[in-house]
């Protein structure tokens, strides 16, 4: 993807040194775009996948990800049992500094430039996991991420009565004859709305799926980071796709971010009967974090290969019955994987 390495280039000619809320430091871009255009032929071969070829990619791991989203899952089980980590560090870090494990936390870095996290946090965080996927209660208490992406996909302003204080819930539910309701509010869900509209009023310009609720910032473990999206379904038979994120790890999570909301437009537009046109990735604070710097050099040097196609489980009508094996992946050529540290 030749548009993902000069986004890079971008940001080390045109970036500020700043800190940020993880103290590593990043150099950063405010607002970048960037356009990849799709084409499905009549075979059903979707040309010009967004997926980095400049280094190893795992759209296996990027559709669990999506899955794992589009069902409202918010716990970190699914992805563990198939061997996707990509989220485990924030919880993980929640555990230890809830049960006091803080020298852990003092030593996570296994040197000043945080190349690298030391031998104690990856065994501990292997033994964290293996709890999470064979104790219920553990996994139900540690393994939640709260109210992030799949709670806003698809139960967006739900309001239960654990929101509210002992004595709101007191005044609100005194003298209440019956079962007191749970959710107090029920919220929406936006994939399903999207969905309609696009199905039923593909003119309509309020095809949009919100994941930014403020009143959900402090009660999930990270924010939304791809959290704006805009479908456009006024051209025949074809879907676009518009997708604002805030916050832009644009070495390690970039390149997963694009493929995949690139394959959330195909599996939108196969499950409404149109063709995925153009996706455009809005960015706004893309980052290079400082201990990744050689990292994203060295992704520079690297000459992109022609992007690979995909084709989708042509009898699958219901986006969230997809599986991985409805999923196949053609044509990928890649270099070998560059390894980075996340900062957390």
């Amino acid at each position: 993807m030749k548009q993902y390495l000069e986004l890079l280039q971008a940001i080390l000619d045109n970036g500020v040194k700043t800190g940020d809320r993880t103290g590593t430091g990043t150099y950063t871009l405010p607002v970048y775009h960037y356009t990849c255009e799709m084409q499905k032929d009549e075979e059903g071969l979707i040309h010009n996948f967004p997926l980095l070829t400049t280094k190893k990619m795992s759209l296996k791991s990027v559709f669990e990800e999506l899955i794992w989203k589009l069902r409202g899952d918010t716990n970190i089980r699914f992805l563990v049992e198939h061997n996707n980590h990509i989220w485990t560090e924030w919880p993980f870090k929640k555990w230890l500094e809830e049960t006091g494990q803080t020298e852990i936390l003092a030593n996570m870095w296994k040197d000043d430039q945080k190349s690298d996290y030391t031998d104690e946090w990856k065994s501990t965080k292997r033994k964290f996991e293996e709890k999470i996927l064979n104790d219920d209660e553990f996994c139900k208490k540690w393994g939640e991420l709260g109210r992030t992406y799949g709670h806003q996909f698809r139960r967006f302003g739900e309001i239960k009565l654990s929101d509210f204080d002992s004595d709101i819930q007191v005044a609100l539910f005194f003298g209440f004859d019956g079962p007191i309701p749970s959710p107090f509010i029920q919220g929406k869900d936006q994939l399903m709305l999207a969905l309609d509209k696009i199905k039923n009023k593909p003119e309509n310009r309020r095809i949009i799926i919100s994941l930014w609720n403020p009143a959900d910032e402090n009660k999930t473990l990270l924010p939304p980071c791809p959290c704006f999206y805009q479908f456009f379904a006024n051209e025949p038979d074809i879907l676009h796709l518009n997708l604002y994120q805030r916050s832009c790890d644009t070495f390690l999570g970039v390149p997963y971010n694009t493929a995949q909301d690139a394959l959330f437009l195909c599996l939108m537009a196969h499950v409404t009967g149109r063709k995925p046109g153009r996706f455009n990735h809005f960015f706004g604070d893309a980052h290079v974090y400082l201990n990744l710097v050689n990292q994203v050099n060295e992704q520079l040097t690297r000459t992109p290969h022609p992007l690979p196609s995909i084709r989708l489980n042509p009898d699958v009508k219901n986006i969230l019955d997809f599986t991985w094996d409805d999923i196949e992946l053609i044509g990928y050529e890649h270099d070998g994987p560059i390894k980075g540290a996340v900062s957390i």
